[in-house]
């Protein structure tokens, strides 16, 4: 398929609304099942979630932003489609704080602007070093894909045993990885039915593969960080660790960073760490969190996830 990199930057923002709502509205599915702040649901709890129709209708929005993204991913670069995924972040918090009725504050506003502004700026160095055309090389394609699940794979378990305050967050970034990933697997599936005989190729049906794989533990993943933390920290690890992971995959294994220079990628490296920051402040504070952020007796900032109160009550039960 011809390159239209305009075609792709609507369709990616298109994608990223989608997104934002989908986010917000099967965090608070998530939050009708949960029965404590933090942990990890069950099995039963995950059924009953997939059951929500708030839920269904969130994962039908889901499919939506994907179909366009992968659109987008046909007619464009993964360096240069992956990171303007980022714009996901304010409408979500837009969207949260109007879910919560809650007002945005300063602080808020100011790790959505870390992230977004970290994310388009290590966008616009991927953009401005893009390669024209992925290298297909069969061995890079299925280590680089299996590199990647096994990154993710220890963030999610991370996510389950790990320190309570980072759980969301390794959640989140488990599924960002696969997501990353796999939007550079979509680039070389494209490029691969296009240009080679792919269908007795036993990479093309092993990358084929891995997206479905993919999706099913991304999706697991994602709904343990709306039970463990607030739509806009997932949102927001979603949209920066994603595009990294994704410019990683292009650059290391489709051969995309061919006319990234040395200090071009130091650029990358630090914007990269800007956004990561803005996540980690999203955790802390977000719209769905408790008014006190500011003024804890300890001195650290009351941690919710939009759900539950910190003695574990809901919200909706408070007197």
């Amino acid at each position: 398929m011809q390159q239209n990199i305009p075609l792709a930057v609507i369709l990616t923002v298109l994608a990223s609304v989608a997104l934002a709502v989908a986010s917000v509205v099967q965090h608070l599915a998530v939050g009708d099942t949960a029965t404590k702040r933090g942990a990890k649901l069950s099995g039963k709890e995950l059924l009953s979630v997939v059951r929500n129709p708030r839920w269904l209708g969130g994962l039908m929005l889901t499919g939506v932003g994907a179909v366009l993204q992968m659109t987008a991913l046909l007619l464009a670069p993964v360096t240069v489609v992956q990171p303007i995924g980022v714009l996901a972040v304010p409408w979500t918090i837009l969207l949260a704080a109007r879910a919560h009725r809650r007002p945005i504050s300063p602080t808020i506003w100011g790790a959505a602007t870390l992230t977004v502004v970290g994310t388009a700026a290590f966008a616009w160095v991927a953009i401005s070093h893009a390669a024209p055309y992925p290298v297909l090389n069969d061995t890079w394609l299925v280590v680089g894909t299996l590199a990647g699940f096994g990154v993710a794979a220890a963030l999610a378990l991370a996510g389950a045993r790990g320190p309570l305050a980072w759980r969301c967050l390794a959640w989140s970034a488990a599924a960002a990885v696969i997501y990353g990933a796999e939007s550079g697997v979509v680039k070389a599936i494209g490029h691969y039915a296009a240009t080679r005989p792919w269908l007795a190729s036993p990479t093309f049906w092993f990358l084929a593969a891995s997206i479905i794989a993919g999706m099913v533990l991304a999706g697991i993943w994602i709904q343990q960080g709306y039970a463990a933390g607030a739509a806009e920290t997932v949102v927001g690890t979603l949209n920066a660790a994603g595009p990294v992971a994704g410019v990683a995959y292009g650059v290391t294994v489709l051969g995309e960073g061919v006319n990234i220079t040395a200090s071009a990628a130091v650029m990358m490296l630090c914007f990269a760490a800007i956004a990561a920051w803005g996540v980690v402040r999203l955790s802390r504070f977000h719209p769905g969190s408790d008014d006190r952020l500011d003024t804890a007796p300890t001195g650290q900032p009351a941690r919710s996830n939009g759900m539950m109160s910190p003695d574990n009550t809901r919200e909706s039960e408070r007197p």
